[in-house]
């Protein structure tokens, strides 16, 4: 028997850090979307009691911590559709992908897998609130954080494009700066009042942008290709990485094919079970 999960990966475009003892409890408050590229993971029985971890999945550390949580004697490929570390959720969503199959795969409630990719990411340092975004699927205003936190859900029918201007960033090396973390928190404190107040895609837009210019987050170069995007339309720094997303149109698809860059949709139906091959 194999199962095939699919998990969206997410962009984060302003957000608080809550570190808490439990696991469970930390996370963020802010606001993201969900895009139709993501992760997609096959998992199979294979005999004896390892758990192995394949494709293009980097260390994969974050998906084995999770996967040993829950299950034993599997074999979880995985492809992902975009780069790590680069603002896109995408361990979080290679982790929930995973972590559900397997869970559908051994019978194992669903819940028990969403609780173990979302603590294997905050144990790792490498997200803290991706994992139920993804899980939830369209654009989403975490208004209070943790696993069991308060998401408001806004489905959208939008065309993104993403791009990748510069080198990885490491999400752990910001969330353990004590100093950065304040910066960050009075400033998506202060977006976070806003988008309740008028929580529609351009307002999202414009409180991502005026983060990002205010978080300590964003380089030179990335100041100078945000400024020309936005006047051609409504674009930011996806959080936390060095790549911009935007709202599509045809001219901001060529000012970004001079880099690696991806059209796809708002993905409004999060993770979720695509098919299981009986044997």
């Amino acid at each position: 028997m194999r199962v095939i999960a699919f998990a969206p990966a997410h962009i984060t475009g302003f957000f608080e850090i809550f570190l808490k003892e439990n696991c469970e409890k930390s996370g963020s408050r802010g606001a993201g979307l969900c895009i139709s590229l993501g992760s997609y993971a096959t998992a199979e029985k294979i005999y004896g009691k390892k758990t192995i971890v394949e494709g293009n999945v980097g260390d994969g550390e974050v998906t084995s911590i999770a996967l040993k949580k829950i299950a034993s004697g599997i074999r979880v490929k995985i492809k992902n559709q975009l780069p790590f570390s680069q603002g896109f959720g995408i361990s979080a969503s290679s982790t929930l992908s995973s972590c559900l199959a397997a869970s559908h795969l051994l019978k194992i409630e669903k819940s028990e897998a969403i609780k173990a990719a979302h603590i294997a990411e905050v144990e790792s340092g490498t997200g803290l609130g991706d994992v139920v975004t993804s899980l939830l699927g369209g654009m989403e205003i975490r208004l209070k954080e943790g696993l069991y936190g308060e998401i408001k859900k806004i489905d959208l029918h939008r065309k993104i494009i993403v791009a990748i201007i510069g080198e990885k960033i490491h999400t752990k090396s910001i969330l353990i700066d004590e100093n950065r973390r304040d910066v960050i928190n009075d400033i998506g404190r202060e977006c976070l009042k806003n988008i309740t107040s008028k929580p529609d895609i351009n307002n999202f837009f414009d409180l991502s942008l005026y983060f990002a210019e205010n978080s300590g987050l964003m380089n030179e170069k990335m100041k100078r290709i945000l400024k020309y995007a936005n006047k051609i339309g409504k674009a930011s720094m996806c959080m936390i990485g060095n790549s911009v997303f935007a709202i599509y149109n045809k001219k901001m698809e060529k000012f970004f094919s001079k880099y690696e860059y991806y059209v796809c949709k708002v993905d409004n139906y999060g993770a979720r079970i695509l098919a299981t091959f009986l044997p």
